[in-house]
């Protein structure tokens, strides 16, 4: 088993598209399944693959079979849905990160305003409190 580091993000998902349709193929010609169940088993299977040997390349020459790592917002994400506010230890070791990464990935959610942008204060109304409570009087 070898790494592959020069592979992109682009390539990898082009690489684990490839690889879930070729697994589809496998599991539809030797097991005689419908292409949507197969698909499902496929996808496990792949899924599986990319947490176990993402980023390399397994097998010897001319038969080599390059499985790509999960993209980090899918790991991200796994670990967003897994953690609960009690189980620190746990989370760490299932996906095996240190305390202070975890803390980085709870703290940097999609969506989420980055550093100072919730802190900001908020832009003040050109009309004068005065005028402003008297107009609602």
């Amino acid at each position: 088993m070898t790494s592959n580091p020069q592979i992109t993000p682009a390539q990898a998902d082009d690489a684990a598209l490839q690889l879930e349709h070729e697994m589809v193929e496998i599991v539809r010609g030797e097991l005689s399944m419908h292409e949507r169940e197969a698909f499902e088993i496929a996808k496990a299977i792949v899924r599986g693959l990319r947490k176990r040997y993402g980023g390399l390349r397994i097998g010897g020459r001319g038969a080599a079979i390059y499985i790509p790592a999960p993209s980090k917002e899918e790991r991200n994400e796994a670990i967003r849905r897994d953690f609960n506010g009690t189980n620190l230890q746990e989370v760490m070791a299932k996906h095996q990160i240190k305390r202070a990464q975890l803390y980085r990935i709870l703290r940097n959610r999609p969506g989420s305003p980055g550093i100072g942008v919730a802190s900001a204060a908020s832009p003040k109304s050109p009309i004068p409190r005065q005028e402003m409570r008297q107009a609602t009087q």
